[in-house]
């Protein structure tokens, strides 16, 4: 299992320096073409390229959703996001300042540093799909700048978030080679070389925490148990294997449901009847903490107690789910949970942040907004929505600004938000093993012995140190 990891770090090393290379050779392309862009993708996030050898692409969940769009046929509108995710923005300042700690370091990539292109894929397959496209081509008119959109080179992806997102991402870089690493993508399929031969992660696949969750229940002697799973790949996957596992144990699944991905009353329904009428106590909820949010919320409506709930690693210690209103609902639930780690400096990074610094940096402003409930002075930025109407026909629809405005005295020390939360960092790790993972294998093949003809741009002849990229590991 180590060869056969290592040897997929190699290629993906390989991959990244061939095209390298090959592009400091072919740097020009034609112009002078005559198509144009209709219109452009709404996008946020952070770019820097400049004065920097290469970048390196990131997909974020910054927002829990996107807003509804007109249902017009004759304009189709890139929508707008809304929902602001404290622990996905936190996830996207990990990643910047992993790469600023990289090319400050002297024994990585010495004589090179790397920018950096990164955008909010909303927690949405259109959005995680906009940003592969602009990753590719960018979004300037009449420069088709191959994986050069912003002026240096792109050698790789981080994320894109869950697993669909990922799996709709690498459809699109994969046919180009370019490699990506998912640092919550956890599905069983990702480990399909032949589909998904650029991927790799840094978090271990759903087949070993269902086989963990079967091996929990047997030890509490549970034999009659239901399953709830998010309708996507993270969650038919991951229950499809669990399934076969309660299977090989003798054990009985009573029912097995679906949370759908954008609301549907009736689907909705569903899974919560399934939950009511069921003589099962035990349940296993297969979703991620923004899938599971709405069914959490119906549970609560509908007065559903005396269940013991058994989470996967995707939502166990959110603090979206873990809230004290839902302890006589959901206190009580076990499950298993991504390992937890120290960043050093992440913490003072994650305060040096404020709206003054950059007026144009709209995530900024919007989370400055949302946590201190007030309105930046002069800003476009909506405050926060929620559109959505759950099944009770009830609105959560939130206001668009603020009456306060922001004065930018605020203390970021007063706040409790996941965002500076930082006694919990595992996601967020992860997040950081995967940048260094594409740094090590730049580094490594930089140095590495390569073909005659292209040794001529390469910076060192070296051997390569294979134990260099023992980060691979965690991609089993």
């Amino acid at each position: 299992m180590k060869m056969a990891s290592r040897n997929k770090c190699l290629i993906l090393g390989f991959t990244v320096f061939l095209w390298v290379e090959l592009y400091t050779q072919y740097p020009h392309i034609d112009q002078n073409v005559t198509c144009r862009l209709l219109r452009k993708f709404n996008l946020t996030g952070y770019v820097e390229a400049e004065n920097h050898s290469v970048v390196i692409g990131g997909l974020f969940p910054v927002h829990y959703r996107t807003m509804p769009t007109s249902d017009s046929d004759e304009e189709i509108e890139s929508p707008m996001c809304e929902g602001f995710n404290f622990r996905g923005f936190r996830w996207m300042k990990t990643m910047i300042h992993t790469i600023k700690e990289i090319n400050e370091r002297k024994d990585i990539l010495p004589n090179h540093t790397l920018g950096y292109q990164i955008f909010d894929n909303c927690f949405s397959i259109t959005k995680a799909m906009e940003s592969s496209s602009v990753f590719l081509t960018g979004q300037e008119e009449y420069k088709p700048n191959w994986r050069n959109s912003t002026g240096k080179f792109l050698i790789g992806i981080i994320g894109a978030g869950g697993s669909t997102m990922s799996a709709a991402v690498s459809r699109i870089v994969g046919i180009h080679h370019v490699p990506q690493v998912g640092y919550a993508s956890s599905s069983s399929i990702f480990s399909n070389d032949i589909q998904f031969p650029y991927i790799l992660r840094t978090i271990p696949s759903d087949k070993f925490q269902s086989e963990a969750i079967v091996n929990l229940i047997r030890h509490f002697g549970w034999v009659w148990v239901g399953a709830i799973a998010s309708d996507d790949d993270y969650g038919k996957y991951g229950v499809k294997f669990f399934r076969e596992e309660m299977e090989s144990a003798n054990l009985c699944v009573a029912f097995s449901e679906t949370i759908p991905k954008v609301y549907s009353n009736e689907k909705m329904k569903i899974a919560v009847d399934a939950v009511k009428s069921s003589t099962a106590k035990v349940i296993v909820l297969y979703a991620t903490d923004i899938d599971l949010s709405p069914f959490v919320l119906e549970v609560i409506h509908h007065n559903i107690t005396d269940r013991t709930w058994i989470a996967t690693e995707a939502w166990i210690t959110s603090a979206l789910i873990a809230k004290p209103e839902y302890f006589p609902y959901f206190g009580g639930t076990i499950g298993f949970a991504v390992p937890r780690s120290v960043i050093p400096g992440l913490k003072e990074f994650l305060y040096d942040v404020h709206p003054s610094k950059d007026p144009n940096d709209v995530l900024t402003i919007e989370f400055w907004q949302t946590a201190f409930n007030c309105t930046w002075p002069n800003s476009t930025v909506p405050y926060n929505v929620d559109h959505r109407v759950n099944m009770t026909g009830k609105e959560d629809r939130l206001y668009d600004m603020s009456d306060q405005l922001c004065t930018g005295e605020e203390k970021l020390e007063d706040l409790k938000s996941t965002y500076l939360d930082t006694s919990q960092l595992r996601i967020t790790n992860n997040v950081r093993q995967a940048v260094y993972l594409l740094a090590h294998a730049i580094d490594l093949f930089s140095q590495a012995d390569i073909r005659e003809e292209y040794r001529e741009n390469a910076v060192l002849e070296n051997k390569p140190n294979f134990e260099s990229v023992k980060v691979c590991y965690l991609t089993i």
